[in-house]
Formats: structure tokens, sequence, C-alpha cells
């Protein structure tokens, strides 16, 4: 599985990716499920991701897109 947010993940610091979660008004267990495939991200959660993700300049920022209609890990094909 590798999403932009794993991507991002797998790139921040864990006290970054907890600034990331506070940013982003959710929790850093949330955005684990998201970025390990577990989770899709609503629309507005997304939105709140990107945002939250500019302002890390270290980084590429995730886009919504790419949260928003991500397959599921778990999903039947």
């Amino acid at each position: 599985m590798s999403t932009e947010l794993h991507r991002w993940r797998k790139s921040a610091t864990t006290d970054e990716w907890a600034q990331l979660a506070k940013l982003a008004n959710t929790t850093t267990g949330y955005l684990d499920q998201i970025a390990y495939g577990n989770r899709r991200a609503s629309p507005e959660m997304a939105s709140a991701i990107e945002d939250a993700t500019k302002e890390f300049h270290h980084q590429d920022p995730v886009l919504k897109e790419s949260l928003v209609f991500a397959s599921p890990r778990n999903s039947a094909a």
C-alpha cells in the first residue's frame, strides 16, 4: 500500500505527524487509518489534510484528490 499520505507519513517525524493531525482537526490514529488504506477520507477531511500538509515546506503536500479517490485496501475487486 502506497498512498501520498503514506509517503508523507514515512518522511515525517512523530511530532510532525501529531502536528499534522492537530492542523487537520483529527487524530493521528485516524490519519494512520487513511494513510494505510483502511479508511477513505471524506472530501472535507481530504481538504483539511491537504491544507495542513501545505504548512510543512520540506515535503510536497498531499493532494486531496489522492485521498478521496484512493481505493481502500480491504475492498473486494
